[in-house]
């Protein structure tokens, strides 16, 4: 299984103490989840300000925990999207582009737009741990 994790949350899922984002980084050490991601430029913009996180990024993709799909094929795809209500046509264009249907996002606007577009699931908490499941990516 792989999600889409919102740079809104790279400060939470690097907190060690963040209780929320645990079952989400022991689902990724140990039940080989994927967090997928494609170098477009907002979203290296969103995550060259967050050293930490981009390291750790680093480190998945070595270990097979990251999932980089085409950045082009997101950006055509980001070109194709209207009428959102979000501004996060970057995270919409990547979930078309991969197939994946899990968001991990704090954007309200951002989250309705991900359940009504791509008809997905949003990870808020821990309560939600059940939506990690151990399928593969698409």
């Amino acid at each position: 299984m792989c999600l889409i994790l919102d740079a809104n949350k790279y400060g939470e899922f690097l907190d060690p103490g963040n209780t929320d984002m645990e079952p989400v980084r022991h689902w990724i050490k140990k039940n080989n989840g994927k967090i997928v991601y494609a170098a477009t430029e907002k979203m290296q913009d969103e995550l060259s300000r967050f050293q930490s996180m981009k390291r750790l990024f680093s480190e998945y993709r070595q270990a097979g925990r990251l999932k980089l799909f085409d950045k082009e094929k997101v950006k055509e795809e980001e070109n194709e999207i209207r009428d959102l209500l979000s501004n996060d046509k970057h995270i919409i264009a990547l979930a078309m582009v991969s197939g994946v249907k899990l968001l991990i996002s704090g954007d309200k606007k951002l989250q309705e737009d991900f359940k009504g577009i791509i008809r997905g699931k949003i990870y808020k908490n821990k309560s939600h741990k059940h939506l990690l499941r151990q399928d593969t990516c698409p």
